[in-house]
């Protein structure tokens, strides 16, 4: 299931989801010496292109795939990227187009096998697959409580919806796949949010898309809940906290 199909979930994702990503794509250029723009980069399952639109400081060209039209409907700097709806397992180019194919959270909803067959189809020899994921840490700095409020109410009265957790990361495996992997050191990207801002992004969440969708909530009941839950932690309408999010990449080079 495509949680994040809908008109409703692009519009909160454009307007809850905070954006991070040239830190991210900052590491992965030093990490792999880009120090001229390569000639083609691929962001897949692109979103509303917030994570494509990094790639605009290392690549000359960017692409960027989803299966969502609403996503791309909302798509950043369509003048400067091109995009295209396309799965993750089957992409509309030709064998060896890309110098660079990154994901940023959302290989957990991918045929991971599959991914990989059309991964090395489309990178060039020596082309490098980043994978790399923001999540939500559940840290608050100064609320040591808030990271307990997530786990114990939050998240169980919106529980995630299954995906692709268990997959073999490691160097024998990934060899079978065609591909070398390097997993350097996580880090946290900090990001100031008021209440607002905070439910906005907890709106953009899979688990409460879900919820929505199973049709037990409404998005309005869900923020309204949301509203009173966080009221503690906020003293003032203009209050903000800086709330964590993890990161971490993996990168693999076709062999």
């Amino acid at each position: 299931m495509n949680f994040f199909s809908s008109k409703t979930s692009a519009e909160k994702y454009v307007a809850g989801r905070p954006d991070f990503h040239a830190n991210t794509i900052s590491r992965v250029k030093d990490f792999l010496e880009i120090e001229h723009k390569l000639p083609k980069a691929l962001d897949i399952a692109c979103g509303t292109g917030l994570s494509t639109k990094a790639l605009l400081r290392v690549a000359e060209n960017v692409f960027g795939t989803d299966l969502s039209p609403e996503m791309l409907n909302l798509a950043l700097e369509k003048d400067k990227i091109h995009y295209a709806i396309a799965p993750a397992e089957n992409q509309p180019f030709d064998d060896g187009e890309f110098d660079l194919i990154t994901v940023s959270s959302g290989v957990h909803w991918f045929n991971i096998d599959a991914f990989f067959m059309e991964a090395n189809r489309i990178l060039k020899n020596k082309g490098w697959l980043v994978i790399y994921e923001n999540f939500f840490a559940g840290e608050m700095e100064g609320h040591d409580d808030f990271r307990k409020w997530v786990a114990d109410v939050y998240l169980q009265r919106f529980p995630s919806p299954p995906r692709n957790k268990n997959y073999d990361w490691s160097h024998e495996n990934l060899l079978t796949k065609n591909f070398t992997v390097d997993i350097p050191e996580n880090f946290n990207n900090p990001v100031y949010f008021n209440r607002q801002q905070l439910i906005n992004y907890f709106t953009t969440q899979s688990n409460i898309i879900a919820a929505v969708d199973s049709g037990k909530y409404t998005y309005w009941e869900i923020e309204q809940w949301l509203d009173n839950a966080l009221a503690g932690y906020f003293e003032h309408e203009g209050t903000k906290h800086m709330i964590y999010f993890g990161n971490w990449i993996k990168y693999l080079q076709k062999i």
